[in-house]
């Protein structure tokens, strides 16, 4: 069972298809009526106007599964969405995924090594019990979105309030007077998107940010007038599916960017100093040089301490006529309007709340293990534990064949999110792949090697940006608090890590087959593939060697995914 139809889950659930053999899968996605019942996780939750990836649309793919025909050099969230559930449709598994069913909690049962999930039908309220070997948590980090509390808001103010994550088409701005608050990422792609139809903006901001050209160096810079960027042609189009070659190493040149050089992750580094620089430049640029506005919207924490967002055409409609930027805090809403702190009443039609997500990093549901240990209760901040003890990010000690993706230290330095996934959903195959075949029903780490690791983390993070005084969902709390979303290296390191479980570091449970001896899973000698007698099957070491040296490399190795599709 797989618990959530973001890409996460989604990406696991298609790797584990072809790396497990005589799986069943179930992924279920608790989405509301008001995002509608598709594929996407938080591509198909956010459909506010301007929704876009910052990160190229021919990187932010599954290595796998490459889509030649992106239309924009970044991707609308749309055409994530719709990338994602088209792969699940080629792969045959759409039937696999339950959406509008919501997991409300999961128990390891230890008398019969399974889990047991609760799961309620959201369109008819039913509640029913699934069980499973394993269970795979990606609920999704950004996920359930944060409502602003506010005095009056929903009570007295009588015009419409919409949170991005839960758009509705129907909600017409034009002509209208337009409260935003906050200005994250959504924030920030909202505005320059809405800004033609409205008669304008309060935009009301309460941690400033740091507004790059691109989410990469050497990346394509948006504009407000294209903010996906250039178009590809119908030349483009065409070379990318006809000549593989050329397309891959398009894909690599951009693959490249994604891979920086360590340093400016650095606390009062030189490197961090320079980015700090070019960020600023690039903020005056768009601002038309006015320095006095540049002092207003500058952070006074290091550039990297929250993530870096380019925004084309944001800064550019802050100095506009239409906007007012606003610092002061907001104290109540009335009928008509807001009130901020300095005594000032601002009156609108719309207030848009663009306050991001809840924390994703502790379970949304009860997450019982052995001897009946809540991870929701214990990994939560004022919990016995007080943060997510994870093993290697991926799964934790006391609680049997349980596994996470892109949770708390799922995340490593460069690269892009899909290829997180990827090697995180490539581990549990390895993991799943031991219990079937060597006469094991379960297996969890030990809770000194999760400990270990966790020492880990704490130290790596002491002189990274993530530790200066921003806030962020990156880590639990503002200024120097434990950093949750990332692992303590690189992509490649984290890669290099993964792709050799540490056996040694788990506790295992033998099936009651093979409690008297271990090697039961011999069986009678024989293979099944022998009793099938394919030929190319039973010579399937053999391959065509265009490279002696590779193919020694891969000798005897199970075929990669990535040549098999």
């Amino acid at each position: 069972i797989i618990v959530g139809a973001g890409i996460g889950g989604t990406t696991t659930a298609l790797l584990l298809s072809r790396k497990v053999k005589n799986i069943t899968i179930d992924v279920f996605d608790r989405f509301p009526k008001i995002v509608g019942s598709t594929i996407g996780g938080t591509w198909a939750a956010n459909v506010y106007p301007g929704v876009r990836c910052d990160v190229p649309s021919h990187a932010y793919q599954l290595s796998f599964a490459p889509n030649t025909q992106w239309s924009e050099y970044y991707p609308q969230g749309a055409e994530i969405q719709q990338y994602y559930e088209n792969t699940v449709k080629r792969f045959g598994l759409f039937d696999r995924f339950h959406l509008r069913h919501e997991v409300l909690g999961a128990t390891w049962d230890e008398r019969l090594n399974v889990w047991s999930v609760e799961v309620r039908n959201l369109d008819t309220g039913h509640i029913r019990t699934e069980t499973a070997d394993f269970f795979i948590s990606s609920q999704g980090r950004i996920s359930t979105p944060k409502y602003l509390q506010l005095e009056g808001l929903y009570t007295k103010f009588r015009g419409e309030v919409i949170h991005t994550a839960r758009w509705r088409d129907e909600v017409d701005l034009t002509g209208r007077r337009v409260a935003v608050i906050g200005n994250g990422a959504s924030g920030q792609q909202l505005i320059p998107n809405i800004l033609s139809k409205v008669q304008r903006i309060d935009h009301y901001v309460r941690t400033k940010t740091w507004v790059t050209a691109t989410f990469a160096k050497d990346l394509y810079e948006a504009s407000a007038d294209a903010s996906g960027g250039p178009k590809f042609t119908n030349e483009e189009l065409d070379l990318f599916k006809k000549d593989p070659k050329a397309y891959l190493e398009f894909r690599r040149q951009l693959e490249l960017t994604l891979h920086r050089p360590p340093g400016a992750d650095v606390l009062g580094s030189e490197a961090n100093h320079s980015l700090r620089d070019a960020i600023i430049d690039t903020m005056l640029r768009r601002i038309g040089g006015d320095k006095d506005f540049l002092a207003r919207i500058l952070p006074d924490y290091a550039p990297g301490c929250k993530r870096l967002t380019p925004a084309p055409g944001y800064l550019e409609a802050l100095v506009g006529p239409k906007v007012d930027y606003i610092t002061d805090r907001i104290v109540r809403a009335d009928e008509t309007g807001l009130w901020t702190a300095d005594g000032v009443h601002r009156e609108v039609d719309v207030i848009v709340t663009a306050t991001g997500f809840e924390t994703g990093f502790t379970t949304h549901f009860p997450v019982l293990g052995l001897g009946g240990v809540d991870l929701k209760e214990a990994w939560s901040q004022d919990g016995e534990l007080g943060y997510p003890n994870t093993y290697l990010g991926i799964m934790a000690p006391n609680v049997p064949n349980y596994f996470t993706v892109l949770q708390a230290q799922g995340n490593a330095r460069g690269g892009t999110v899909p290829l997180q996934i990827e090697i995180a959903a490539t581990f549990i195959a390895k993991a799943t792949r031991k219990i079937q075949s060597q006469s094991y029903v379960a297996l969890h780490p030990s809770a000194h090697a999760a400990t270990e690791f966790n020492d880990i983390v704490s130290g790596y993070f002491d002189d990274k940006v993530t530790s200066d005084k921003c806030g962020s969902w990156f880590k639990q709390a503002p200024g120097r608090s434990r950093v949750l979303i990332a692992w303590p290296g690189s992509l490649h390191h984290r890669a290099g890590i993964l792709k050799d479980p540490r056996w040694e570091d788990f506790h295992f449970v033998r099936s009651p087959d093979a409690k008297r001896n271990r090697f039961e899973y011999f069986g009678n000698g024989w293979t099944e593939k022998e009793a099938r007698g394919d030929e190319r099957e039973i010579t399937d070491y053999l391959h065509e060697v265009r490279d002696v040296f590779e193919a020694a490399e891969h000798a005897h190795e199970a075929v990669a995914i990535k040549s098999k599709l």
